[in-house]
């Protein structure tokens, strides 16, 4: 048997990947699936980024760039930041990386050790554990409350942060309940910084375009710019403009972090695709109006999907401000039984609900939530109208 490190023996599997994978198989088998479970837009590639990528590919821009990715691209980077955030930042403190994942992975390489911390809020991404568990770090859950809108209480904070504590990775809107910290959330987490000066803050912002009902997000540095020189802004292609495939991130921040993230990258992928860096100048510089259009159609889905769960006995979901997740709550649910077999666990529920009635979604514990789901609505009305009758048909079917 072949002995594995004790960190890849410590990290599980990608919950939403496994799903997805397993969705794809039974539509390859000939089934009708409605899949929920990806966090991926269903909208193409705006058509000015597709022409940069055929313009790149008639070019010949085939070949290497440098690891941290191309001057025109961190300087249209830095440019996007500057409008959006209201910091800029020079050449040398931009990461170009093979989506804002792979930005997020090669800051807790370079910044955990064996007997470090990393403080998560939960529920988190299923992927911010495993990272901290591959750099060889122990993960500390910060516990938020649906009561709260899923947003820390000010009195969290001093129950996790500890002199171990070397990173706080969070996103804001959240992947996976939607929520979208205040101004008032984001300066109690910054006053308890304070005590902590050796902490350093990742701040996934892939979602920050996609909110909705008048919402707005700020951003940590917006709120709080003395934190700059340890704060880690990543953000990236994917969300906003439609880019998932194509695999392109970003991490911004202090000189000395981002070049510790080089050397991880230097080591492991080299740079992004070319031409993907070609296609992300082009949905930066270029317009913007297809990302709007996007957003609209999202809180169209959004209502949509939380008036029809609404309907479903036993359900209870709200509205998210941000990303395109819903996290309802089913443990009312958990028990009953479908054809005799007692539902015991979220991951039971998902399981029936794609094998016999053909949806696709993520069970919450794998997110840190037992008794939860996450639901997509980044697909159409048609798919979020099928998906809600047939788990109104599961739910109907349990006794």
């Amino acid at each position: 048997m072949t002995a594995f490190s004790r960190r890849v023996l410590a990290a599980r599997p990608s919950a939403s990947l496994a799903v997805t994978a397993r969705a794809i198989q039974l539509k390859r088998e000939g089934r009708d699936i409605v899949s929920l479970s990806v966090g991926e837009p269903d909208f193409p590639v705006f058509p000015h980024v597709a022409r940069a990528i055929e313009d790149a590919l008639r070019k010949g821009y085939t070949k290497y760039t440098t690891s941290s990715g191309i001057a025109e691209l961190r300087e249209a980077i830095s440019d996007w930041m500057h409008a959006e955030v209201g910091q800029r930042y020079a050449v040398a403190q931009i990461i170009c990386t093979a989506g804002a994942k792979q930005a997020l992975y090669n800051a807790c390489q370079a910044l955990l050790d064996e007997g470090d911390e990393a403080v998560i809020p939960n529920p988190y991404w299923v992927s911010y554990p495993e990272m901290v568990k591959l750099a060889g770090a122990r993960v500390v859950e910060l516990m938020l409350r649906p009561g709260d809108g899923w947003a820390p209480h000010p009195d969290d904070w001093e129950k996790v942060f500890t002199p171990r504590t070397r990173v706080l990775m969070f996103s804001s809107p959240s992947n996976t309940t939607g929520a979208v910290w205040s101004a008032k959330a984001l300066e109690a987490m910054a006053r308890a910084l304070e005590k902590f000066p050796k902490v350093v803050v990742l701040s996934d912002d892939i979602y920050d375009k996609l909110v909705y009902g008048g919402v707005k997000c700020p951003n940590l540095l917006q709120i709080a710019p003395q934190l700059a020189p340890r704060t880690v802004l990543v953000n990236g292609c994917s969300k906003a403009y439609a880019m998932t495939g194509l695999r392109l991130g970003w991490a911004c921040g202090p000189s000395e972090i981002i070049a510790g993230m080089n050397k991880v990258q230097d080591a492991s992928t080299s740079n992004a695709s070319s031409l993907s860096q070609a296609a992300a100048v082009a949905a930066l510089r270029g317009p913007q109006e297809p990302l709007e259009s996007m957003r609209v159609q999202f809180e169209k889905r959004r209502h949509l999907m939380v008036e029809l769960l609404s309907k479903v006995p036993g359900v209870e979901a709200h509205e998210p401000d941000g990303a395109y997740y819903v996290f309802p709550d089913v443990s009312s649910l958990l028990g009953r039984k479908f054809r005799g077999e007692p539902v015991a666990t979220d991951a039971r529920f998902a399981e029936i609900l794609l094998e016999e009635f053909g949806v696709a979604v993520v069970q919450g514990s794998a997110f840190g939530r037992p008794g939860f789901l996450r639901l997509s609505f980044a697909t159409s009305e048609p798919q979020i109208r099928g998906a809600m009758e047939r788990l109104g048909r599961f739910v109907a079917a349990l006794a």
